[in-house]
């Protein structure tokens, strides 16, 4: 069973069935925000489509921002996760770089709304957008600062906002030009790593 963080507004189930039935008006909500946006969609829509009786939505929701902030918090949890099961057998910092780039690029190909919702979020609650990233930098920098021996610059949360700047950016390129994973590879192997080699490790 997938398990979350305390989410502000979120109830979060304690059995598995429970978690289904709350994914599953997450994952409708997930479609009503992404096709006509955040504010045009009701809950009553929500539980329309999915079938469900509003009491249900909220037992696990207390708002439609509520559901909107599970949704990003589970982006963010998917994203940890593959970045963490790609890079589990590099044993250096490069590697690392190389494959949790090659990670989010082809995460982002396959979830390509994941840009919809997560930049969505300015627009909900800018604290949730913000909270988004200082999070994943900061996680970021504190792997960083691990392997700061290889590293030739030591602020490491500017750095971990920069390269997670190029990790965004590039994977918007790759969705714009549909890339196949060949030329995700190629593209990282050619152009982003040696440019990092050449700029930021020793």
């Amino acid at each position: 069973m997938q398990h979350y963080r305390e989410i502000k507004g979120v109830n979060l189930p304690k059995t598995q069935l429970g978690l289904s039935k709350m994914n599953a008006l997450a994952d409708v909500a997930e479609e009503f925000f992404n096709d006509v946006g955040f504010y045009q969609t009701s809950i009553a829509d929500i539980c329309k489509k999915a079938n469900t009786a509003v009491g249900t939505f909220y037992i696990y929701f207390e708002s439609k921002t509520a559901v909107y902030r599970y949704l990003v918090e589970k982006y963010k949890s998917d994203i940890k996760r593959a970045l963490a099961m790609s890079i589990k057998e590099c044993h250096t910092r490069y590697e690392k770089e190389r494959e949790g780039i090659r990670c989010f690029i082809n995460y982002a190909l396959s979830k390509p709304t994941v840009y919809n919702l997560i930049w969505g979020s300015l627009a909900v609650d800018k604290q949730l957008f913000t909270d988004y990233y200082e999070s994943f930098a900061h996680s970021y920098a504190k792997s960083l600062l691990r392997d700061k021996q290889e590293i030739l610059h030591s602020n490491t949360t500017a750095i971990a906002y920069m390269l997670m700047g190029i990790t965004n950016f590039v994977g918007l390129h790759a969705i714009f030009h549909d890339m196949s994973a060949d030329a995700v590879d190629k593209l990282v192997d050619e152009t982003i790593m040696p440019m990092l080699k050449n700029g930021l490790f020793s």
